[in-house]
């Protein structure tokens, strides 16, 4: 009997694969077919009981006088022949009505019950803030689709949570940035200021040695600033939208051969465009991918010895762009911690106080793409910014 299981269950998950309306039309067909089979084995058997009333009183069941009539009978008999008129009047209505029960039943059972149920108990897990659980319903009907859904929500609840929290952290790292950055040239001003009080109303300090002072300390407001135009910079990036219209492509490498001409006017190193996209246009914000591309480009000058690659690709909606220099490459702390506010293994690493690569991350991530830092294997760096982009077909 175990092949009869295998069927059924075969016939159960080919029902299930089907719409809600397809399938509550299968059960309605399926309780049609089942209330006419047994309807008319009954009337066999009603007739069968009527035939044996007949047969015991000898009577011709053709005839067109009334049974009653022709014969006096038993009060078994009466219910017998009353309880098949009966029976044979009312079946077709009977046999519906159990029918509409046990298909709605079974339909619900089969179809509904779980699905809710799964939907139900999630819908519990989010009002707890809990996105632990994993709401899988196999089945191609509109009810497993809604599972689907409600899963791909939250797995994208669970992504933009862990974006949430990974802004947050980064808001952190830089208000520490700012904090301790600022807190350096304050200290020193700080020590100017105590130095001048001490020793200035005494005559202690020549001309000279005041005017030093006053330098020194005009070089600590002027870091200041600078520090505050970065801080308004970030700021500004935080409130950018991204805002993407269609792009023609070779109007793009047009503009990043005249950056890419522009940052190498002093340097004089080699820079190669290498095009592999092979798409025409494309919908991006070409001001973000510009800026971005300015960013790192200005970043490999600090690195390469004489050569720059500029590599474009398109995959998978998405446009690459790869920055590779013949440098000595990122170290194992640069690929740490590179893209980290304020980060610098040397003074003045990316010409902006250690916040370009940071501004170009943040403008990658608001653009669906990212930005990340990679050794070549030929030597040198390799940085990849990638932007999240539609190809226009026609």
């Amino acid at each position: 009997m175990d092949w009869i299981d295998d069927k059924i269950l075969k016939l159960k998950d080919k029902i299930k694969e089907q719409s809600l309306k397809r399938t509550l039309s299968i059960y309605i067909f399926i309780a049609i077919i089942i209330v006419i089979i047994l309807y008319i084995i009954t009337l066999v058997f009603c007739h069968g009981w009527k035939d044996l009333v007949y047969t015991k009183y000898y009577i011709d069941i053709k005839s067109y006088m009334p049974f009653e009539l022709m014969v006096e009978l038993e009060p078994i008999d009466k219910v017998i022949l009353y309880g098949a008129d009966i029976i044979e009047k009312y079946l077709i209505i009977i046999y519906s009505m159990i029918a509409i029960v046990l298909t709605s039943n079974m339909f619900y059972k089969n179809n509904i019950k779980a699905p809710i149920e799964i939907l139900k108990e999630e819908a519990k897990h989010i009002s707890r803030n809990d996105l632990s659980f994993s709401c899988v319903y196999n089945s191609g009907n509109e009810l497993g689709e809604i599972c689907e859904s409600f899963n791909k929500m939250r797995i994208q609840l669970i992504k933009n949570n862990e974006n949430m929290w990974s802004l947050m952290e980064g808001q952190r790292q830089l208000n520490l940035a700012f904090s301790h950055d600022l807190r350096t040239p304050l200290t020193v001003m700080q020590g100017y200021t105590d130095f001048l009080l001490k020793y200035y109303p005494q005559g202690k300090i020549t001309d000279e040695k005041l005017l030093d002072t006053l330098i020194l300390m005009q070089s600590q407001l002027s870091r200041l600033k600078d520090f505050s135009e970065q801080m308004k910079n970030i700021q500004d990036i935080n409130s950018i939208e991204i805002k993407q219209k269609l792009t023609n492509f070779n109007m793009l490498k047009k503009k990043i051969i005249d950056i890419a001409n522009g940052i190498n006017v002093k340097s004089n190193f080699k820079i190669n465009i290498i095009d592999n996209l092979k798409e025409d246009k494309g919908y991006i914000d070409e001001n973000i991918v510009l800026q971005v591309i300015d960013n790192l480009l200005s970043n490999a000058v600090s690195f390469a010895k004489s050569n720059i690659d500029i590599i474009l690709q398109w995959e998978d909606d998405f446009l690459y762009i790869y920055i590779r220099d013949d440098g000595v490459g990122f170290s194992k702390k640069d690929l740490y911690s590179a893209l980290k506010p304020y980060y610098s293994n040397r003074s003045g690493i990316d010409g902006h106080l250690g916040l370009g690569l940071s501004i170009c991350k943040i403008l990658c991530e608001k653009h669906g793409g990212k930005l990340t830092l990679n050794n070549s294997t030929k030597g040198g760096a390799i940085t990849s910014a990638s932007f999240f982009a539609i190809v226009d077909k026609k």
